[in-house]
């Protein structure tokens, strides 16, 4: 499978995180997001990000959210990806996103603390 064009813009900002421990040391930060994308509306989901060590510069992502379209239908994706350190408290989230129409997204994007941003692109995946 290849990537494609870009088909959307996101930009979300964080409503809240919780944190969790994870067995055997390390955790997860489930990140709230509520913003919009090009094509899916507002939209509100969970971005969570593992570690399995304490500071860990990487480590493997989750997502689930739902877009609420202009024209009043409703779209749920879920996707797994992974996520690297890219500056001082930034990180770039890469992304398969399954959305509930069939369709199959790649999103790469990146997460600031500085203004609790996520912002990126979805690409068709072919």
């Amino acid at each position: 499978m290849a990537v494609g064009k870009a088909v959307s813009e996101f930009s979300m900002a964080s409503t809240g995180v919780t944190v969790t421990a994870l067995e055997g040391g390390g955790g997860a930060n489930h990140v709230n997001l509520e913003g919009t994308a090009t094509g899916f509306g507002t939209v509100v989901g969970t971005l969570t990000f593992i570690a399995d060590a304490p500071g860990a510069k990487s480590g493997t992502t989750s997502w689930l959210g739902t877009g609420y379209l202009e024209d009043g239908d409703v779209r749920q994706g879920s996707g797994e990806g992974v996520y690297e350190e890219s500056g001082k408290h930034k990180w770039r989230v890469r992304s398969i996103v399954r959305i509930d129409d069939g369709s199959v997204l790649l999103s790469d994007g990146e997460v600031s603390l500085e203004g609790r941003s996520y912002k990126g692109k979805l690409y068709e995946w072919k």
